[in-house]
């Protein structure tokens, strides 16, 4: 965890078991400080009371109050949007869970002065993630050419519609991180759905990038067979796969040596809010690749409904 000397206090809209996460994460940390958090039933005021945070009726409530200085929407509810119009039309800085929708990008373009609209983006604490993501960015595997990711297993029925209009959180964490892994525009993307044993059905992605990279991603709930493959990479000088680099040798042999695993690191999400609120380089990237992960998600979508190629809107 990396903590800045800075102490934001924080409000929180979002009921349940993922706001309830936040709030308790927040709790540890000593720059991003949860002092209010609207009330979302018994479940909510449990975990408020003890810590000495303040528990408001509602957001209008919590927007009113000029002691926060970021409001957190962890919600992936379609009403999100209202809370954070009503926050930009105050003008107050608020984050919300990725993926943002194409309304919520609408209203910081046209907002002025520029809205603060900061990104949760949940997936960054992937231990196997971010170390692929580390080999990538220092040039360990050449130019990556290849990528896949695979998640098989039972996770029980009614998880996801067939139509893609509720693509499962997992999958959208996956298509956030393979966007961070390439680096480079998505130019189309073939989906469909895959056949299970029983309801859901899974979904295949074949996804093209600029410079002839390529993706292929499997999410499929239904299967009896256990399968996480993590991310696999295959790179011009190198592969990647399970924390441990492949190379090829002049004799035409592979080998792989073993990288620092690491740990799941929970903080990540929250560090990079806070990188976002005090840099605005990193911010403006955050937010570009926020647009591209929309367009992305909406080629899916497409390509699910049409059940052909769908080039991605530039």
């Amino acid at each position: 965890m990396s903590v800045s000397t800075r102490r934001l206090n924080v409000g929180l809209i979002g009921a349940g078991r993922s706001g309830r996460f936040h709030f308790q994460r927040l709790c540890l940390r000593g720059d991003l400080v949860p002092v209010a958090v609207v009330s979302g039933g018994p479940e909510e005021l449990s975990v408020a009371e003890p810590s000495g945070c303040r528990v408001v009726a509602d957001d209008h409530e919590l927007l009113a109050d000029e002691s926060i200085d970021l409001v957190l929407a962890t919600s992936r509810d379609p009403g999100r949007i209202e809370t954070v119009r009503r926050a930009i039309d105050l003008g107050r800085p608020v984050a919300v869970s990725s993926p943002l929708t194409e309304q919520e990008l609408a209203l910081v373009s046209e907002s002025e002065p520029p809205a603060r609209l900061l990104v949760l983006s949940e997936c960054l604490a992937d231990a196997d993630f971010q170390v692929a993501l580390a080999e990538v960015r220092r040039c360990g595997l050449g130019q990556p050419r290849t990528l896949a990711h695979s998640t098989w297993g039972f996770t029980g029925t009614g998880s996801m519609t067939t139509s893609g209009e509720e693509l499962p959180a997992s999958l959208l964490e996956r298509l956030e991180q393979l966007l961070l892994l390439c680096d480079v525009e998505p130019l189309s993307v073939s989906a469909r759905l895959l056949v299970g044993a029983k309801e859901p059905e899974g979904i295949g992605i074949v996804a093209r990038f600029s410079g002839g990279m390529t993706a292929n991603l499997e999410y499929h709930p239904s299967s009896p067979v256990p399968l996480a493959t993590g991310w696999v990479i295959a790179g011009t000088t190198g592969g990647y796969r399970d924390c441990e680099l492949f190379a090829l040798t002049d004799d035409e042999e592979v080998y792989g040596t073993p990288l620092e695993s690491g740990s799941i690191d929970l903080d990540r999400v929250y560090d990079d809010i806070v990188l976002q609120w005090d840099d605005a380089s990193h911010h403006g990237e955050v937010l570009n690749r926020a647009d591209r992960l929309v367009r992305f998600i909406s080629a899916v979508r497409e390509s699910l409904s049409r059940g052909t190629d769908v080039e991605v809107a530039s």
